[in-house]
Formats: C-alpha cells, sequence, structure tokens
C-alpha cells in the first residue's frame, strides 16, 4: 500500500512517498527531517523524481534514517533540507510511516 505525506499542509506543498504496512495504522509520533533531497531526471511528464534521506526522531528512542524514492506532482516543490515535519513511525518497521492529517 502507498501513501503519499501531505507536506502540502505539513511541508510548503512538498510530498514524499513512503511504503506503509496495514497492520500498523497507528504508530507513535515522530518527527522527521529532510537531510538530503535530490531531484533525479527521467522523470514522468508533470512530475519530479525525488530521492530523499529522512531522519526520523521518535519521541522515546533514538532517530534513525530512511531513504525513500518516488515521483511527486510537480506543482508542489520538491522537499529541501533542513524541512521538518511530523508522521506516525513504527521503529521496528522503518518504512511504516504515515501522514498526520
Amino acid at each position: 500500500m502507498r501513501i503519499t505525506i501531505a507536506a502540502a499542509t505539513l511541508l510548503a506543498a512538498a510530498t514524499l512517498t513512503a511504503q506503509a504496512s496495514p497492520g500498523n495504522p497507528a504508530g507513535r509520533m515522530c518527527v522527521a527531517r529532510v537531510l538530503q533531497s535530490e531531484e533525479l531526471p527521467y522523470a514522468p511528464i508533470h512530475y519530479w523524481l525525488v530521492k530523499v534521506r529522512l531522519e526520523i526522531t521518535p519521541p522515546d528512542g533514538p532517530p534513525y534514517e530512511i531513504a525513500l524514492q518516488d515521483r511527486m506532482p510537480w506543482q508542489g516543490p520538491p522537499p529541501r533540507r533542513g524541512q521538518s515535519f511530523r508522521v506516525l513511525c513504527d521503529p521496528a518497521n522503518p518504512n511504516d510511516l504515515h501522514a498526520i492529517r
């Protein structure tokens, strides 16, 4: 299942995507901070192809890093280094990120 982290409200219209497991729709409130962002060539028309490295900081544990790559609509600016937003995460399953609406 694919979800989009709705950064239009959290991150000035930038969006990212991550894999989410159906077994854990909730999770813990975490802070995601963009460590590195790169626009890649050969994106489909009307999309950015973005590769991003995030630092996820759970409230009661050490931070960890995750790398994501996916396309996003060209109307929003790609994520930039230093931007941060909140997500629901599960440190046991680093790819299990959920947008906070």
